[in-house]
């Protein structure tokens, strides 16, 4: 991806303000950066509840291959003691993972495995910008030779659709 475009993306997102955002709702839309690299997507279906999904590239033996995953998460309660500091709170969940790459080389081009995704995200008060990092470990179904994997991202997303 076109880095003028990232910075640009994060640098409009940073500077549009909208009050009271301490605690997001609605859809979250970003970039991540790590092993995947790509798109962020975040839907709230409640207070502690979300889905998550990504779309990008992955690292692979001898090259990248396409990621997409999806995850259904639960939220911790806020970790800072007053919202006027913003909205911070743990996640745990479980998702899927397809990673696709044609590598040759007899390795196999298609992996589609389950995920449990560790994460945190910050939320500033002033406006609807989460910034987060997740470890997520992932068990392959296919193929059998090779079963454990880890995905680890770092980003941000911007928040459509107002504020608690």
């Amino acid at each position: 991806m076109n880095r003028r475009i990232v910075v640009l993306l994060a640098a409009a997102s940073l500077c549009i303000s909208i009050a009271a955002a301490a605690h997001p709702d609605g859809f979250g839309l970003g970039l991540m950066g790590g092993d995947p690299s790509g798109l962020s997507i975040k839907v709230w279906t409640g207070g502690r509840t979300a889905f998550d999904a990504g779309l990008g590239y992955s690292y692979f033996r001898y090259g990248q291959a396409v990621h997409i995953h999806g995850d259904l998460l639960w939220h911790t309660r806020n970790m800072l003691t007053d919202d006027d500091n913003g909205f911070l709170p743990f996640y745990i969940g479980v998702g899927a993972r397809l990673k696709m790459a044609d590598v040759g080389r007899g390795y196999p081009d298609t992996r589609l495995g389950v995920r449990i995704p560790f994460g945190v995200e910050y939320v500033f008060p002033a406006f609807p910008v989460g910034l987060f990092f997740e470890l997520v470990p992932v068990f392959d179904l296919t193929p059998w030779n090779q079963w454990f994997d880890w995905n680890s991202s770092i980003g941000f997303r911007y928040y459509l659709g107002g504020s608690d």
